[in-house]
C-alpha cells in the first residue's frame, strides 16, 4: 500500500511541474498571430502576449 501511494504521490508531482513548465506556453498561444502587410510590400508576422486578459501587440512590429 506504501508503495502506490508513493508511486502515486511522484505521479502527482510529475504533473504539477510539467503543468507549470506548459503554463507560459499555452499562455502565449492564447494570442494570435498578425499579419501586417506595409505599403512598400513587406510582411510582418507580430506575436502577441496576454497582459491583464488582453492581447498585447509590439507597437514597432505592427507599424511599417
Amino acid at each position: 500500500m506504501k508503495l502506490v501511494k508513493a508511486r502515486f504521490l511522484a505521479l502527482c508531482g510529475l504533473m504539477v511541474l510539467a503543468a507549470a513548465t506548459l503554463a507560459p506556453i499555452v499562455a502565449e498561444a492564447a494570442c494570435p498571430q498578425i499579419i501586417v502587410t506595409c505599403q512598400n510590400g513587406d510582411i510582418h508576422i507580430c506575436m502577441g502576449t496576454q497582459v491583464g486578459g488582453k492581447c498585447q501587440y509590439n507597437e514597432s512590429c505592427l507599424n511599417c
